[in-house]
C-alpha cells in the first residue's frame, strides 16, 4: 500500500503528517509527501507591461529558490517518519488540486492524504476548494484531516447505505484490517421514502426495504464477527450529514469511512453531493474510498 501526503505548510500540515504516520505504521504502508508551488511566472501582471529577460530570471531564481525551501522542509518530514519507507517531491504546477489528484492517479497510490482545516463556522462552508475539489472529482480515495487527527486504529466507523460502492468499501475494509481487528461500528442513516404516494403503498414498500436491509445487515454482521466486533445501528433521519456527525460523537471512533462515487459533469457543476455535505459537517478524520472508476 502506498498513499500520497498533500503538504502546503499550513497549520494543519503537523496533523496530516502524524495521521499518515500512524495510518501507515499500522497498516505497513508506503508514503509520498507532495507539496505544491503555483509558477511565479503565472503572477498578474498589469496589462500592457513588458517583462524582459532579467526580470524572468529573477522570477525563475526565486521559484528555484522556494522549490529548495520546501524540499528542505518536506526532508525534515521525512525524517520525522522513520522508519516509513517515504519518499518526498515538490511539483511546480496548477491548479492544485488538478496536479495532487494526477500525482496520486499516475503513481497508483491507494489514498490521499488531505488537510481541511479545523472546522469551524466558515468551515461549515467551505473546507477548503483544493481539499473539496479533489474529494469530489479525483478517482483516488481521500483522507482528510480536520479537527481530530488519527492517534489509533482500534475503532472504526463505517456510513454505510447498502450500494455496491459501500459493499466495496467494506471489502476493502475486511481485507485491509483485519490484522488489526479493530472495533467495527456500521450506522446506516434511513432517509426513507421521498417520492409522493399513497400511506398505505409507502408503507408496503418500506416494510419490504426494511426487511431487506435487516437481512444485509444481519449478513454482513455474520461475515465480519469472526474477526472483528462488529454492531451497526440504524437511525431514521433526514440529514445523513448531521447524523453521522452526532453519531460519532457518541461513540467517538478514530476514523469514519464513506463511500463515494467520482461525479457525472452536472454533479461536478451542480454538484450538492452528499459526500461533499459530510465533509463539510464532520470533524473526525474522514475516509472518502473510491474505486479508482
Amino acid at each position: 500500500m502506498k498513499y500520497l501526503v498533500s503538504v502546503d505548510f499550513s497549520d494543519i500540515t503537523n496533523l496530516v503528517v502524524r495521521s499518515a504516520k500512524v495510518f501507515a505504521t499500522k497498516l505497513n504502508a508506503e508514503l509520498e509527501l507532495l507539496h505544491v508551488i503555483a509558477p511565479f511566472t503565472y503572477l498578474p501582471y498589469p496589462e500592457g507591461l513588458s517583462i524582459d529577460i532579467v526580470d524572468m530570471d529573477i522570477i525563475q531564481k526565486a521559484e528555484e529558490n522556494a522549490k529548495n525551501i520546501a524540499l528542505e522542509k518536506l526532508s525534515a518530514l521525512a525524517e520525522y517518519l522513520k522508519p516509513i519507507n517515504t519518499t518526498y517531491k515538490v511539483i511546480v504546477d496548477t491548479p492544485f488540486a488538478e496536479v495532487i489528484s494526477k500525482e496520486a492517479e499516475d503513481n497508483n497510490m491507494d489514498g490521499i492524504f488531505l488537510g481541511g482545516h479545523s472546522k469551524n463556522l466558515i468551515e461549515k462552508i467551505l473546507v477548503g476548494s483544493t481539499t473539496e475539489d479533489i474529494v469530489r472529482n479525483a478517482k483516488t480515495s481521500s483522507i482528510v484531516i480536520k479537527a481530530k487527527e488519527i492517534e489509533k486504529l482500534d475503532h472504526i466507523l463505517i456510513a454505510y447505505d447498502f450500494t455496491n460502492i459501500c459493499d466495496k468499501m467494506l471489502d476493502f475494509i475486511f481485507d485491509t484490517f483485519k490484522s488489526l481487528k479493530p472495533k467495527i461500528t456500521l450506522l446506516h442513516v434511513d432517509k426513507g421514502i421521498s417520492v409522493e404516494i399513497s400511506k398505505e403503498i409507502t408503507q408496503t414498500i418500506e416494510q419490504s426495504i426494511n426487511e431487506a436491509k435487516l437481512k444485509k445487515l444481519k449478513d454482513i454482521k455474520e461475515r465480519f464477527s469472526p474477526v472483528f466486533s462488529f454492531s451497526y445501528e440504524i437511525i431514521n433521519d433526514k440529514d445523513v450529514a448531521k447524523t453521522i456527525e452526532d453519531f460519532a460523537s457518541s461513540v467517538n471512533p478514530d476514523i469514519v469511512f464513506i463511500a463515494s462515487k467520482r461525479p457525472k459533469l452536472l454533479e461536478r457543476i451542480f454538484g450538492a453531493v452528499e459526500t461533499i455535505r459530510i465533509l463539510r459537517q464532520i470533524s473526525y478524520p474522514l475516509y472518502v474510498f473510491k474505486t479508482g472508476a
